[in-house]
């Protein structure tokens, strides 16, 4: 059996509509104030644009964990 973490980060766009961006294995004792801060940068500076739209706020941060176990 594998085990995977990814953080999933969740921003509002202007557009109405919601963006999630994920990443593999975040480093262990990552806080959600870390995550919000790195996320208001994005935020501030429009980094990020899909389509014509961009974040204007971030709904949702968590940390999915995954076993996947083959079957034999």
């Amino acid at each position: 059996m594998s085990t995977k973490k990814q953080l999933r980060m969740t921003m509002k766009m202007s557009s109405g509509k919601e963006m999630t961006v994920s990443l593999l294995d975040p480093k262990d004792g990552l806080t959600k104030a870390e995550v919000t801060t790195c996320l208001q940068n994005v935020i501030d500076k429009k980094a990020i644009v899909a389509g014509e739209a961009y974040p204007v706020s971030v709904k949702d941060i968590a940390i999915q964990t995954v076993d996947t176990e083959k079957l034999a």
